[in-house]
């Protein structure tokens, strides 16, 4: 009885350090990551509202988003793959270079917070349309076919936002490359690596599409 008087303490003392030590290095790397924290948030909160909206929207709302969400589940059963994947990419491509363009102005860190919270709301408004008109099969349709390339565009999609409210900062504060700042050849070649990630999830949706696409019908 005596021993486990001793140990019990110990054990507690232990959890709580590394409890403490754990929450430290959380907070240590959202300040360090802020401003891409800030940005899935948006996402995030995106996708909430949207979620919540499809309750009330119909296909036909949906649909005349279609070519910015690419999320027209009817049509991707009947469409050839090549038309798949140049509607997925096109989509991605929109938002990317809605990314580029608000970063070359020094206005634009103020609204490019804006479209992740738009791709956010056009999955979510997709998302929850499925699983409210067609239940768990709706669920599942969207969990295999459009999440798995949906999460890496916005992944892309996060990280322009990021660049370009880099880029649209250092304009704003009449940054030079050799100070800190970050040059045009290098906001570019960024962005074009950004672009080579949104093709590789136009990729996987269309992959995705033609391995359980066929499986759904709406």
């Amino acid at each position: 009885m005596g021993v486990m008087a001793i140990r019990l303490p110990r054990r507690r003392k232990y959890g709580k350090k590394a409890v403490l030590g754990l929450r430290s290095d959380v907070s240590a790397a959202f300040r360090e990551n802020k401003a891409i924290c800030f940005l899935a948030l948006l996402f995030l909160a995106g996708m909430v509202v949207g979620a919540i909206i499809a309750r009330n929207a119909g296909f036909r709302s949906i649909s005349r988003l279609d070519f910015l969400f690419a999320g027209n589940f009817k049509a991707r059963a009947s469409q050839p793959f090549l038309t798949i994947f140049s509607a997925s990419f096109a989509s991605s491509f929109l938002f990317v270079l809605a990314c580029f363009l608000c970063g070359l102005s020094m206005w634009g860190a103020f609204f490019l917070p804006v479209i992740p919270f738009f791709r956010g709301f056009g999955l979510g408004l997709t998302s929850g349309f499925l699983y409210v008109t067609y239940g768990w099969k709706g669920f599942l349709y969207n969990l295999s076919v459009i999440l798995p390339g949906a999460f890496l565009c916005c992944f892309a999609i996060l990280a322009a936002a990021l660049e370009g409210i880099r880029y649209s900062r250092a304009l704003e504060a009449h940054r030079a490359p050799a100070s800190g700042g970050i040059s045009m050849r290098n906001y570019v070649t960024r962005f074009g690596a950004i672009l080579s990630c949104a093709c590789v999830a136009a990729i996987l949706d269309t992959l995705m599409s033609a391995l359980f696409g066929g499986y759904f019908s709406f």
